[in-house]
């Protein structure tokens, strides 16, 4: 058996034990939004959930180049996943996608999993000081869709922000950009300028020192990937204005909104962001 051709992806929620012991409505929620992820309805993956630990993983192991690639990326679109379900909710996660051995199975009693992979991932994950999604070199071999910037030797950050990305990419360096047409092309941005804005409080005013560092971390990558981009979000105090339209997005806006208010319910529908994803990917306009 090649255990390379296994990929885990193990996420940490972080901050999980003062939830517990402070908050435990926004544990519920936790588990609310893990239960509603994607990667449920996929059978090509399994998912473990226990305690602040989430493991999903491809039973089948890979055989071709095209079979890693598929499951690479489906991996990364969960964890891009439960960051967008997690944007306003004053939650985060700290993630690996790495790949070898890994078993999983069930006794009449009890469930079984465990493998190198795991203890990787676990010993690994612990000694970042940062949040969002990290890779491994092998698995960043097939990954054909995200962008990542090495972290350390091993280890390579993953920008799990797709749309803001494209804005990066239609501005060539200027802000804020004029055609409405980037609306269809960037539909999440009012998600993740969210997040921007609520990484740059955090690393700022968060009570802790070392969980300040973690989103000070973070903030580096999207500054120094997205330099130009920031100093507008920064120098606008994160309107979107400064990177498109004049109420552009607008529906968008809305749309975030009732997600976060929907998200900090527990046990509620499909949000009407992912509605709006649908949506937007049955348009094929084009920008000009």
């Amino acid at each position: 058996m090649d255990t390379e051709d296994r990929f885990l992806l193990y996420i940490d929620i972080l901050g999980f034990a003062d939830m517990t012991k402070l908050e435990p409505r926004k544990v519920a929620r936790v588990y609310s939004i893990l239960d509603q992820l994607n990667v449920h309805r996929h059978k090509s993956f399994k998912t473990i959930v226990f305690s602040d630990t989430v493991l999903v993983y491809n039973p089948e192991l890979a055989v071709t180049d095209e079979d890693r690639k598929y499951l690479i990326w489906y991996l990364i679109e969960f964890a891009e996943d439960l960051h967008h379900r997690l944007t306003g909710q004053d939650i985060y996660f700290r993630a690996i996608l790495t790949s070898g051995s890994f078993d999983h199975y069930r006794l009449d009693n009890i469930e079984c999993f465990f493998g190198q992979a795991l203890v990787n991932a676990y010993t690994s994950e612990k000694d970042i000081p940062s949040l969002g999604l990290f890779i491994d070199k092998n698995c960043n071999n097939y990954n054909q869709f995200f962008r990542s910037a090495p972290f350390d030797e091993e280890l390579s950050f993953v920008y799990l922000n797709r749309s803001l990305e494209t804005l990066e990419e239609y501005a060539r360096g200027k802000y804020p950009i004029t055609e409405y047409g980037v609306i269809d092309q960037a539909p999440h941005a009012p998600w993740q300028v969210r997040f921007l804005r609520d990484v740059h409080q955090n690393m700022r005013t968060h009570p802790s020192p070392a969980v300040r560092t973690k989103f000070l971390t973070a903030w580096d990558f999207y500054a120094k990937r997205y330099p130009l981009m920031i100093q507008a979000l920064l120098n606008s105090d994160f309107e979107l204005s400064s990177l498109g339209p004049t109420n552009a997005w607008i529906e968008e806006i809305e749309s975030m909104e009732k997600d976060i208010r929907h998200f900090k319910r527990v046990g509620s529908g499909t949000p009407l962001s992912m509605q709006l994803t649908k949506r937007r990917r049955r348009s094929k306009k084009k920008l000009t």
